[in-house]
């Protein structure tokens, strides 16, 4: 207390609260006091003490005063007896209310967190003296004189879970905190402290007590489908299987959770091997691959290529083969990564990516019955995306085909993440898919079952009724976030996670979904919080996992096995055999035709079973949708421009113009008279390189009727007094027109890198194919456009002559000679209506054409790279290509004429070998570079 005091003095907005504080310089007791507040000092040991001078100061035992005692984690250090002594003595008081948070042990001393947290305190000599249970609380209060109806008991865990408690928006608030993923976490920390509240008046009825439904949430638990009521014991009062044991395996291990499961290299290491992959680390996410084998003579397993490392992803083996996909996870939980990768022979390649990056998905492989063979594929549903937004789509894997979205026919489970999904038979087409999170935070406690028609629709069946009828009063165990569902040679079981307002105990963590039974786990037991869990021969193995538990430490689980022998774990073999990061080499040359990314719109079976493309089928790639962002919503535009992924930004204001910039206001505003050079073609597209167009100059009011009658006419503006030297700035150029155009405030980084900002005006004619060294934004005003953008690393399949930024190639009706090309790139498409503005990264291969005739934007050039990269002199366009490339391409020429005197063969052996040099350090900085990849890989 003097402590207390001494911030009181220390801090001025306290000292404002209590203007006339007194000192009493006493040791113990009164040490302050003033109208609002006493400071008392008294060693709780001494109750008669504490009573003593509450009354003399307070009059605190008098029938008139009501009292709130408030108890936050402090009596659980006394000793019991003595701290039983206080809850008596407040229960002698006339008009009292006591609230209490403390820490209990809800699953016993032996729970990891539990362990964890007992030995923090442990270790700081401030052990938990007083801690129990719940039951054992509410008993202490009743027997200290407090009315068993009076007293009002609940974990945090159960409040949390309580919608009379707290509401969804409530609930929804803690992402806009920061975004959050910690839900295992979470629960078990808040499943370890409960909340008290008990009441004591002589002369209150205990039979209606409905104001205290504020105070404590539903008395009624109404809400909970099966959490026990305040104070009963979890432990399920249904038959049980036959327990398990989980001794750890011997040797070294890694600390690593949330990471993924990938099978042996080869079908001949089929229950000999298996990797883990990725995940969150001692120190941080994991790129590395973990072997577990029971042999020594094994070939480590490694991971694709990625960038960075990943948790919550997932890893679906794709038959009886040892070819698998991985797809989603994230790095922070506002950046999942909608990549996905295919081990094929023991080669990893990219596939196309996911429409939009979520983790804490599901993903499950069927054996789908085609002809002439089954093809093997993959399932996918739910997730979380990076935005914050749950998801209720599935999608189907269709190899070259890419991703498809599966319809629902009928009932429709809602959009959740972290819930478990497994097929009913190994090679099948129907299975189930439970619990899981809503977006509010809330465990949901559903059961489904799901079949895939050839037709290609999803039936799906809600069985919740059915599954609950058996585990009656323990219905709340089937309903997990984060749990697994493992097939095992004693059925399907569900494995961990957490449920909806109570802690999983080891009585029941483990459910048979056969016989809807559990098996309790015996003895010491791992963590079943983001572990990754396989039945291998030998036994169930579980690998990784842990968890963070508060500020009492990390809790890692060791290599382990579940079984019913006690021994297993001396004779099964089991233990880690390397720990192995991904090489680059590993990965697919990217020149290399990759046909994951080609929709297959006539597919064959190769001999394994995949879905693949007749080799003969060259048609294009699907474009992938650029996502849009809200600015009513806010927007960090310069993390958006540092990402290098092109995002179509909406909902913002930009001024007047989309409205007012009509023909008629145009040409009055500016002039008709107003002289200005056009491009003007016969083609219905321009093409840069072989100059089939002509530079014509023409009267604005001419120029914008040609445009509206179907002329084919392109107008970009220039700088009025220099236009051979100078960039074009509109409000320069056009200030006639300026004030009508404004860019939202969410962009003003654009405005501070300024280098030009042209007006575009066009009539029915496609640009050229081509990319800008600047980044750009184009702001839409008039009409609508459709564009094609590529990543920098298709620029090798774009036809793009050494030191040109355009191509004569034309994306939107490419020739078969094209088409050969096409097929290995990656497109993306906008469609832009007024108001729209499209952000271009640099390098970013682009193409536009209107949809619907006439068209006006403005597009503002602005610099993102470091100053000194861009080449020195006049750049007007925003294209001239950076310094480094320039001098590069100088240096070759140095390079090829320093083996002018060696023989012709001599000289094409070492140069090719060169290039050959160049080309792989090319791929390997393409490979790891955040703008090669499909857009939202970690949006």
């Amino acid at each position: 207390m003097h402590n207390k005091l001494g911030i009181i003095d220390k801090t001025e907005e306290l000292k404002v609260l209590l203007p006339k504080l007194t000192k009493t310089n006493a040791e113990s007791g009164l040490l302050a006091s003033s109208d609002p507040y006493v400071a008392v000092g008294c060693d709780l040991h001494n109750v008669e003490t504490l009573a003593h001078v509450l009354q003399d100061h307070l009059r605190i035992g008098d029938s008139s005063v009501a009292v709130l005692l408030v108890s936050e984690v402090s009596t659980a250090y006394m000793e019991k007896a003595a701290s039983q002594r206080v809850i008596e003595w407040a229960a002698t008081l006339s008009d009292v209310r006591f609230c209490l948070l403390e820490q209990h042990l809800p699953d016993g001393p032996s729970h990891p967190f539990a362990e964890t947290m007992l030995a923090h305190f442990e270790k700081l000599k401030t052990p938990l003296n007083a801690i129990g249970t719940m039951p054992e609380m509410k008993h202490r209060f009743s027997k200290a004189g407090w009315p068993d109806a009076g007293i009002d008991i609940r974990s945090l865990w159960e409040l949390w879970s309580d919608p009379t408690f707290l509401n969804a928006e409530q609930r929804r608030g803690l992402d806009k905190v920061e975004p959050f993923d910690e839900w295992e976490e979470f629960a078990l920390f808040a499943s370890h402290y409960f909340l008290l509240l008990a009441e004591r008046k002589a002369d209150q009825d205990w039979s209606y007590r409905p104001y205290r439904a504020s105070l404590a949430g539903s008395t009624s638990r109404v809400s909970l489908v099966s959490s026990p009521s305040s104070g009963e014991s979890p432990i399920p009062d249904v038959p049980q299987e036959a327990p398990l044991q989980c001794p750890e395996l011997p040797g070294k291990h890694v600390s690593r959770r949330f990471a993924a499961l990938v099978p042996a290299t080869s079908e001949i290491s089929e229950g000999e091997a298996v990797g883990l992959l990725g995940g969150f680390g001692a120190q941080e996410r994991l790129t590395d691959c973990d072997t577990f084998s029971r042999t020594e003579d094994l070939l480590p397993i490694q991971g694709p290529p990625m960038r960075t490392g990943i948790m919550c992803h997932t890893v679906t083996r794709l038959g009886a083969t040892s070819n698998c996909i991985m797809t989603g996870g994230r790095t922070s939980p506002d950046k999942a990564t909608a990549e996905s990768w295919t081990r094929t022979d023991g080669m990893w390649r990219r596939a196309q990516s996911l429409p939009e990056g979520r983790y804490r998905h599901c993903a499950v492989s069927l054996k789908l019955p085609t002809a002439p063979r089954p093809a093997h594929t993959v399932l996918i549903f739910g997730g979380k995306t990076s935005e914050g937004h749950v998801l209720d789509e599935w999608l189907l894997w269709m190899g070259e085909g890419g991703w498809r979205t599966i319809n629902v026919a009928g009932d429709a489970p809602p959009a959740r993440f972290g819930a478990a999904m497994i097929t009913d038979s190994r090679e099948g087409v129907s299975g189930v898919l439970i619990g899981g999170m809503t977006s509010a935070g809330r465990v949901l406690n559903d059961f489904w079952h799901w079949h895939l028609e050839a037709d290609m629709t999803l039936h799906c069946r809600n069985v919740t009724a059915r599954a609950s009828a058996v585990l009656r009063t323990n219905a709340t165990i089937l309903g997990r976030f984060g749990a697994q569902l493992v097939r095992t040679n004693r059925g399907i079981l569900m494995i961990g996670g957490i449920c909806g307002g109570r802690i999983l105990t080891s009585q029941d963590e483990i459910l048979n979904m056969k016989t809807l039974r559990t098996h309790p786990v015996q003895g010491r037991r791992p963590l079943f919080i983001g572990a990754s869990i396989t039945d291998v021969d030998g036994g169930i193995i579980v690998l990784g996992g842990g968890a963070n538990c508060f500020s009492f430490g990390t809790y890692w689980n060791k290599p382990s096995i579940l079984t019913d022998d006690p021994d297993a774990s001396l004779r099964c073999g089991w233990h880690l055999l390397s720990t192995q990061r991904p090489e680059s080499g590993m990965a697919q040359s990217w020149d290399m035709a990759d046909r994951s990314f080609q929709p297959a719109q006539h597919q064959s079976q190769q001999p394994n079973g995949h879905i693949s493309q007749m080799p003969s089928d060259l048609r294009l790639p699907e474009p992938t949708r650029i996502p849009r962002r809200s600015l009513s919503q806010g927007v960090d535009f310069e993390a958006c421009v540092n990402e290098g992924r092109p995002v179509v930004f909406s909902e913002g204001d930009i001024g007047p113009c989309t409205t007012m910039w009509s023909n008629s206001y145009l040409k009055e505003a500016i002039g008709s008279d107003r002289k200005v050079v056009v491009h003007s073609t016969q083609n219905e597209t321009m093409d840069f390189k072989n100059k089939n167009f002509n530079y014509v100059t023409q009267e604005l009011g001419t120029f914008l009727d040609n445009c509206a009658g179907g002329g084919k006419l392109y107008l970009r503006s220039l700088s009025r007094n220099a236009p051979s030297d100078q960039p074009t700035n509109l409000a320069d150029d056009y200030p006639e027109i300026a004030a009508d155009f404004e860019l939202p405030g969410e962009l003003i980084y654009v405005v501070e890198n300024l280098h030009s900002s042209p007006l575009r005006i066009s009539g029915p004619v496609t640009m050229w194919l081509h990319y800008d060294v600047m980044a750009n934004v184009l702001c839409q005003v008039r009409g609508r456009k459709r564009l094609l953008l590529y990543p920098p690393t298709d620029v090798s399949y774009l036809g793009f002559d050494a030191g040109a930024s355009s191509s004569s190639l034309d994306v939107f009706n490419a020739g078969p000679g094209s088409q050969r090309s096409l097929v290995h790139t990656h497109p993306y498409e906008a469609i832009l209506e007024p108001g729209d503005i499209l952000f271009i990264p640099p390098m970013w291969v682009h193409t536009a054409a209107p949809t619907d005739g006439m068209s006006i934007a403005v597009n503002i050039f602005f610099r993102n790279l470091q100053q000194n990269t861009y080449a020195a002199g006049r750049d007007v366009y925003g294209n001239r290509d950076l310094g480094a490339y320039e001098r590069g391409r100088k240096d070759i020429e140095r390079i090829v004429k320093s083996f002018d005197n060696l023989p012709d063969d001599v000289s094409g052996f070492y140069l090719e070998r060169l290039a050959n040099e160049l080309l792989e350090k090319a791929k390997a900085i393409g490979q790891t570079s955040q703008i090669h990849t499909m857009y939202a890989e970690l949006s």
